[in-house]
């Protein structure tokens, strides 16, 4: 099984993001970071690490997106705000169709989510830093995406790397 890390939103907290990529640098195959770092694109926290610019970004030099694939995922990764995700999913929905990916991930809204639309497994790890909506009280999350031959598995994790109860959430791959 392999395991991918999904963080967005930090808002200027460097720290949270050295500590959790020293955290699972060696332990996942990809880590991802959705934007609105509010830190330069060649920052060295950034080192081994997909990223994608938010719209709180002031360095260009931060892609919009990036498509990965490895021999288990086919994945779209934004910060969301270029498909005005604070109000539908719809044209990131379209986007995810058009290049035929399995996984989308995003941030931007600051609020947690996985949730399979359209066979396609989006994933929105929230805030680590500037939590909203009805997860906010836990301070921050990020996510950890597990994958298996036939089964995703997205755990939601706090600020200090503890899975948080009943936030764990399994899904059929589709064939």
């Amino acid at each position: 099984m392999d395991q991918y890390l999904i963080i967005s939103d930090t808002h200027g907290d460097r720290k949270i993001l050295t500590e959790l990529f020293d955290h699972y640098k060696g332990q996942v195959k990809a880590i991802f970071y959705n934007g609105d770092s509010e830190l330069a694109a060649n920052d060295s926290v950034f080192k081994d690490v997909w990223t994608v610019i938010g719209n709180m970004d002031n360095d260009a030099n931060f892609p919009d997106e990036h498509h990965y694939q490895d021999g288990l995922i086919n994945l779209y990764q934004t910060h969301g705000h270029l498909f005005g995700t604070e109000r539908t999913l719809n044209q990131l929905r379209q986007k995810a169709a058009d290049l035929a990916v399995d996984i989308v991930t995003s941030g931007h809204t600051h609020q947690l989510g996985a949730e399979v639309i359209d066979h396609r497994l989006f994933i929105n790890p929230g805030s680590i830093s500037l939590p909203k909506g009805t997860y906010a009280y836990l301070g921050g999350t990020y996510a950890i995406l597990s994958v298996s031959t036939n089964q995703y598995t997205v755990t939601f994790y706090t600020r200090d790397a503890k899975p948080v109860d009943n936030l764990e959430f399994s899904f059929k791959r589709p064939l």
